[in-house]
């Protein structure tokens, strides 16, 4: 199976190209506020550097959200347009859920967060029972540190992205993982069949808003 993935949910832009299911080629940068000029740079570097072929591929994987309302929104509209030209169907991936498989770790328990503005966070948390996998809706929360969040312990791993200056004078164990396309492709091709839209028309990045703080 080949796929094009694309990351925009963040300040990183990253586009990759996967095939059955391990990252062939990647291209990607810290690049705040510059998503939808860089992301067709990137796609063409991809191209060239890949020597893929759109016809060729059998879907679009995006990273449908949470995060940044202008990075996703481009980055879906980007993906729609590589599919639609092709007609290729388009595979949404939960953004936190690709943060987790890029983080390698082995747990039963974890929570997984990443920065959306001001003192907001998004935050969902990962149960893994025998074969099968339980998760939390995501839950925008407002946090000025990192014990502000009721359901911490320290026995709980946190994954985050962009939430350094929660972890400050605290001995909560946690890792950063970038977002990166290549989680958002490994993990759209495991979940293919249950996550493929092949008529993607009305599909819209996840935001989680409004928010419902307090």
């Amino acid at each position: 199976m080949k796929l094009v993935a694309i990351e925009t949910s963040t300040d990183i832009c990253s586009i990759a190209y996967i095939i059955n299911g391990e990252c062939n080629n990647i291209v990607e940068e810290k690049v705040p506020r510059q998503h939808a000029e860089i992301l067709p740079i990137f796609y063409n570097k991809l191209v060239q550097q890949s020597k893929l072929k759109l016809e060729e591929i059998d879907a679009i994987a995006i990273s449908i959200g949470p995060g940044s309302f202008t990075g996703l929104r481009i980055g879906l509209s980007y993906a729609k347009g590589l599919a639609y030209s092709n007609a290729k169907p388009i595979i949404p991936v939960p953004t936190l859920e690709a943060l987790l498989i890029g983080s390698n770790i082995d747990y039963d328990d974890i929570i997984v967060m990443v920065s959306s503005h001001r003192n907001i966070y998004y935050v969902q948390r990962f149960n893994k029972l025998k074969n099968s996998i339980s998760k939390s809706e995501v839950e925008p929360i407002e946090l000025s540190k990192i014990t502000d969040l009721n359901d911490i312990t320290q026995n709980i791993l946190i994954v985050h992205y962009g939430c350094e200056r929660l972890f400050l004078d605290t001995k909560i164990s946690f890792k950063t993982v970038t977002p990166s396309a290549k989680w958002i492709g490994i993990l759209s091709n495991k979940n293919y069949n249950k996550w493929i839209e092949k008529n993607p028309f009305k599909l819209v990045p996840k935001y989680i808003s409004p928010f419902k703080i307090g």
